[in-house]
């Protein structure tokens, strides 16, 4: 008797969403009566003298009905049921249970690029052929397992093995699925990707948008930051004396240029002068002018000083605690009398100017030692701004690299993008010089990076961050694989020992820094096979990253 004549009764059909899609000529009734006594997840089972098998599929449940009395160990497959397997679209093999691969169909063998029917799953692992092996976990276990697998192609794979039980309970075939990740991969990078262009434009419209509202390129996004700016927005308009104190580089001066362009005096100009910046027998002919001959070297005409200049506009004092004693007791008078006298004249020169101190010291302090005057102190004091450190305003931080990015590409005509895992190193980052610091951080990474897209090592190199600096960082298994990229541990043992520990190391870091096995392989300059073997030997198998 043919195999085509033993298996004339045999059929089949496909369920999906409780609908029947695919079938072979089998009778109605009998196909009703399978579907009614079938229950999810059974695998096996009996319907009036036939045997059903069934086999779950990325395309829907697979019914194979046999007459029970055509059912034996010596007919393991028939034509039907090759045509059917190689049909689907999944990988499907099947092994017994020694493990010795029986069938595999059509697509496995394509996908995983080596066909394996007649040989054991065992020796496929020693010989370097795929990273683990479904058939062997299940054997183990004798129940449903499910694992990411690496073939010698260097592709990932999901690869779910289901037992299959005799009448008796013992464990009698394997059935393992296998799906290729790789597109799935290619289309989660695409939509992260996308995720991260969605931020950066976001990020840069609430950036324009802060923009066209304070007419400034002041960026505030953190409600601390917003309640500075709705603080200076309130007393823009009137004039009186500000101090403006936080630490060096928080962006006082952007502070400044808020307050004018929101005031009255918007159309007149706006003059800085740096304490600290001019020395003392100087800064009192910047700031107040001399008469000609007033001294030796001083011009014939005379010189108006900044006050003068800026009559109807803003005077901006930077770090006005390192201002002098004497000059202290000549700018009181600047703001009680809102006049000014020239070096070598007696004619007081009345001026209408806006005075906005800023200083990066504790000037309470610096008046019970002395060193600064009490009254000037309370005179500058009218109106205080406290701008808080970018480490207390971390939401900043992710608008202000945008803004600077864009600022880097209009002057060098260099354009670069930032990975997420990179921009959370920026964020977490104390930033002791606050914005100035992060401007010139952002400005160095992009004319240093070979890349368009900054990585988190290009940031980690130029910021040469340790683990007191990083906080709060979203996932916190990012810091173990920053910190293996600088792996600087004394191994201990005997030659040989060390010298495993330190390839184990070594190969960890390949697998952390490559997104498949291949090119791991390639940078270590050996074979797949090889790596494989050793990925087995040090059992890294669950250090792979399969991230693209």
């Amino acid at each position: 008797m043919s195999i085509t004549e033993l298996h004339k009764d045999e059929h089949f059909f496909l369920v999906k969403n409780d609908e029947v899609i695919v079938k072979s000529d089998i009778q109605i009734e009998l196909l009703e009566k399978i579907i009614k006594k079938y229950s999810k997840g059974t695998e096996t089972y009996e319907v009036e003298g036939y045997f059903i098998h069934v086999l779950e599929t990325s395309q829907g449940s697979l019914f194979n009905i046999r007459p029970l009395m055509q059912f034996s160990h010596f007919d393991f497959m028939n034509p039907l049921s090759n045509k059917v397997l190689n049909s689907i679209s999944d990988g499907i093999t099947i092994c017994d249970s020694d493990g010795k691969i029986l069938f595999q169909n059509d697509i496995d063998i394509e996908i995983v690029g080596i066909n394996l029917m007649g040989r054991y799953a065992k020796d496929a692992i020693a010989e370097g052929l795929m990273s683990d092996s479904i058939s062997m976990k299940v054997i183990e276990s004798k129940e449903k397992v499910t694992i990411l697998q690496t073939f010698i192609n260097g592709k990932c794979f999901l690869v779910t093995g289901k037992p299959i039980f005799d009448e008796k309970g013992e464990l009698q075939y394997v059935v393992a699925i296998t799906r290729d990740m790789t597109q799935l991969k290619l289309l989660e990078t695409e939509v992260k990707k996308l995720e991260v262009q969605n931020e950066n434009f976001k990020n840069k419209l609430q950036a324009l948008h802060n923009k066209e509202a304070t007419t400034s390129s002041l960026i505030a996004v953190s409600p601390a930051m917003m309640d500075v700016v709705n603080r200076v927005m309130r007393i823009a308009e009137v004039d009186s004396t500000v101090l403006i104190g936080g630490e060096s580089g928080v962006g006082k001066e952007e502070i400044t240029k808020l307050i004018h362009v929101n005031s009255r005096r918007s159309h007149k100009q706006i003059l800085t002068i740096n304490c600290s910046a001019i020395p003392e027998n100087l800064l009192e002919t910047e700031l107040f002018g001399y008469e000609g001959g007033a001294f030796t070297g001083a011009s014939r005409g005379g010189k108006a000083g900044l006050f003068e200049i800026a009559s109807g506009g803003t005077v901006f004092l930077d770090e006005i605690g390192e201002m002098p004693l004497l000059l202290q007791a000549k700018l009181l008078r600047v703001l009680q009398e809102s006049e000014v006298q020239r070096i070598g004249s007696g004619r007081p020169i009345s001026i209408d100017v806006r005075i906005i101190a800023a200083t990066n010291r504790n000037l309470a302090e610096m008046v019970r030692q002395g060193s600064f005057r009490e009254d000037l102190y309370y005179r500058l004091n009218i109106i205080p701004i406290e701008i808080p450190p970018l480490r207390q305003r971390r939401q900043d931080i992710i608008p202000l690299v945008h803004h600077f990015l864009a600022v880097i590409g209009e002057k060098y005509g260099i354009h670069r993008t930032i990975e997420s895992s990179a921009m959370k190193i920026l964020v977490s980052y104390d930033w002791p010089g606050n914005i100035r610091q992060l401007k010139n951080m952002v400005e160095r990474i992009c004319l240093l990076a070979t890349q368009p897209e900054i990585t988190v090592y290009t940031v980690q190199q130029e910021l040469d961050c340790n683990t007191t600096n990083i906080r709060d960082i979203e996932n916190a298994e990012q810091l173990p694989k920053l910190q293996e990229s600088t792996v600087t541990t004394m191994f201990s043992g005997t030659l040989k020992e060390q010298v495993a520990a330190f390839e184990k190391q070594i190969i960890k870091q390949a697998l952390s820094k490559y997104p498949s096995i291949r090119q791991a392989a390639k940078s270590l300059g050996c074979d797949q096979s090889t790596l494989v073997r050793k990925i087995q030997k040090f059992q890294l198998t669950r250090h792979i990253s399969y991230k693209e």
